[in-house]
């Protein structure tokens, strides 16, 4: 199942709220599936994407490399955000919604580091392309981070999350391959856990404890370590328009 799926800006599914980041600026997707070179580059330089941040692993990032992205000058950050190893079989036993958009908000706690590095390249202006492996957990989150730092509203980033689900059909199966004996595939569930799931509700409990804890993303970032004048920068380079 070759090429990258779940690909859209994000601003695409906000662009009607007034806070929404200019478009061009931040991409978001899954890991690329069966890629070589040639069409690695097609890709990159089609998008114009100039930064790559990898949420995944150590491990998962060898399994599926980019492969010539360096080579074309382009810039990959490793950022793994999962605290876990991305281990499936580790996340099986999240039983709910809630329990999913809990995990989420654990990787603020546990790698706050991890989410400023995710953001340095968005702060610098640079059009960033930020994925996972099937770009809805990790990526929902730093997604959801950067649509919180713009000001757009929650149902909207809700709205961004869960449109993923679309695209598990399609991104499952893959990823199962990948993951043999550890991954089921959806189709093998009539009621697939919840990690294999998209719900809004998990993206819903995310905000809401993101502010339990920390009042702001605002608050969030101070205590992670970003000064007032880089979250002044990032905020510009977001709603600049090129």
């Amino acid at each position: 199942m070759p090429g990258i799926l779940n690909l859209r800006d994000i601003a695409e599914l906000t662009a009607k709220d007034p806070n929404a980041p200019a478009q061009g600026k931040v991409f978001r997707s899954s890991q690329p599936f069966g890629w070589d070179a040639e069409a690695t580059m097609e890709f990159l330089s089609g998008q114009g994407i100039e930064t790559i941040v990898d949420l995944r692993s150590e491990r998962e990032s060898g399994m599926v490399p980019w492969l010539v992205a360096h080579d074309a000058g382009i810039e990959v950050i490793a950022a793994p955000l999962d605290p876990s190893d991305a281990d499936p079989a580790a996340t099986m036993s999240l039983q709910t919604a809630e329990d999913l958009g809990n995990y989420y908000l654990s990787w603020l706690t546990v790698r706050p580091e991890v989410v400023l590095r995710a953001l340095h390249p968005i702060r610098e202006g640079k059009r960033t392309l930020v994925h996972c492996a099937a770009g809805k957990d990790r990526t929902g989150v730093i997604a959801a981070v950067v649509l919180m730092i713009a000001g757009v509203k929650d149902e909207l980033i809700i709205e961004d999350y869960a449109h993923t689900a679309g695209a598990l059909p399609e991104i499952l199966p893959a990823l199962a391959e990948l993951w043999t004996g550890h991954m089921p595939a959806a189709a093998h569930f009539e009621n697939p856990p919840v990690i294999l799931t998209a719900p809004a509700d998990a993206m819903a409990t995310f905000i809401l404890g993101l502010r339990r804890e920390y009042a702001t993303v605002d608050g969030f970032l101070a205590r992670a370590g970003m000064t007032g004048e880089e979250l002044a920068q990032l905020r510009e380079a977001l709603s600049k328009r090129s």
